[in-house]
């Protein structure tokens, strides 16, 4: 399914005059900017927050005729504070939908389970839809370095994901699997053995960091299609994910876009994807 306005937006192509005026506009850092070339290194197909919340709120009306008054927000990402700050693409979401139902715990896996999905999905308006926003981060600091983030008030530069870091330097200790599961830390504990079984990989790619966010990125999907479903009703489940890229102030946060996926009970899933690709 592409509709009409889908063949509209894929003609723009990936032009470099939409970066420029992302650009122009603050969202993105200068390409000429230590931030914007690992930005564009490494994340090439990320576009700006607002241009997501955009782009997701025009096709879901026009394509699919979800609106705020009968859809639901979930989101699966990291408890981090960089994540859910004012004006962030989750506020952004939550403003444009009204409410959220938080369902990730640190890194961004939906730790509500099936027990919390079910519980949400089914305070939908009758005949309502459910939108999921999910995936881990990654930060990319000033100097351009990835997998690093300036928070405020501190001096240095920090790790983002935090939590991801931590569990890819466990895996390297080999401190992962039942002999170190802590039960006042399981959402990490999960989180060592997730990136366990994916080290070789990760340890493999060209910027280990970047392939620690796709393989979280990965991990995250999978988990996250054994909770949801669409059992709640005759709505639409809409699935959003990719890896948020934290970019320092005044530009904005970046979203690059993995999946854009309708699926409805009795029906085939709509790949919708291209709408969100420039």
């Amino acid at each position: 399914h592409t509709g009409t306005m889908g063949k509209g937006m894929k003609e723009g192509g990936a032009s470099s005059g939409q970066r420029e005026t992302f650009e122009w506009l603050g969202w993105s850092p200068s390409r000429d900017t230590a931030a914007g070339s690992a930005l564009l290194k490494w994340f090439p197909e990320a576009i700006p927050g607002s241009a997501l919340v955009s782009r997701l709120s025009t096709v879901l009306l026009r394509e699919q005729e979800v609106v705020p008054a009968n859809t639901l927000l979930g989101t699966s990402i990291c408890s981090d504070e960089i994540n859910n700050e004012a004006g962030d693409m989750a506020d952004q979401l939550r403003s444009y939908f009204g409410q959220v139902f938080p369902m990730g715990g640190i890194g961004g896996p939906p730790f509500v389970g099936k027990t919390g999905f079910s519980a949400f999905s089914h305070h939908v308006p009758d005949g309502g839809n459910v939108v999921v926003f999910f995936g881990p981060h990654v930060g990319i600091s000033a100097t351009g370095q990835v997998g690093k983030y300036h928070r405020n008030g501190q001096d240095v530069e920090s790790t983002a994901c935090g939590a991801l870091a931590a569990a890819l330097a466990s895996c390297r200790c080999g401190q992962h699997g039942p002999n170190f599961f802590d039960p006042h830390d399981v959402q990490q504990s999960w989180l060592r053995d997730k990136v366990a079984a994916n080290l070789d990989r990760i340890l493999r790619a060209e910027h280990e960091v970047v392939g620690l966010a796709h393989a979280a990125y990965d991990v995250i999907k999978a988990d996250l299609e054994q909770v949801v479903n669409t059992d709640f009703g005759s709505g639409k489940l809409i699935l959003v994910g990719g890896l948020q890229i934290n970019i320092h102030e005044p530009h904005e946060d970046h979203f690059l876009p993995l999946l854009f996926e309708v699926r409805q009970r009795g029906k085939p899933p709509c790949d919708l994807l291209h709408f969100l690709t420039l």
